[in-house]
């Protein structure tokens, strides 16, 4: 059995353009843990959670990947280079 083409496809899944994505990887793993909370919650309850549970697990589970995808879309990201000392500051 050959796996090299699932692993490829994960591989690219969880990257950015090449690079490892830890916010995808973060999501993965909430998302694997509100899974498990909503399975114990049914099984305890016997009852569908409303939307105000729903709603908070959703935000539990995307919360990394949408704080990498804000701080890229404000610009955050970028690290302004430190002023050069040998170079004086032209204010009057």
């Amino acid at each position: 059995m050959n796996f090299r083409p699932a692993l490829g496809y994960l591989k690219a899944a969880f990257s950015d353009n090449g690079t490892p994505s830890s916010s995808r990887l973060l999501t993965l793993l909430h998302s694997s843990v509100a899974t498990g909370v909503l399975i114990f919650y049914v099984a305890k309850t016997h009852l569908i959670p409303d939307g105000t549970v729903l709603a908070g697990l959703g935000a539990f589970t995307t919360a990394h990947y949408l704080v990498n995808r804000a701080t890229t879309a404000f610009g955050k990201d970028q690290t302004t280079p430190a002023p050069d000392p040998a170079v004086p500051d032209a204010k009057i």
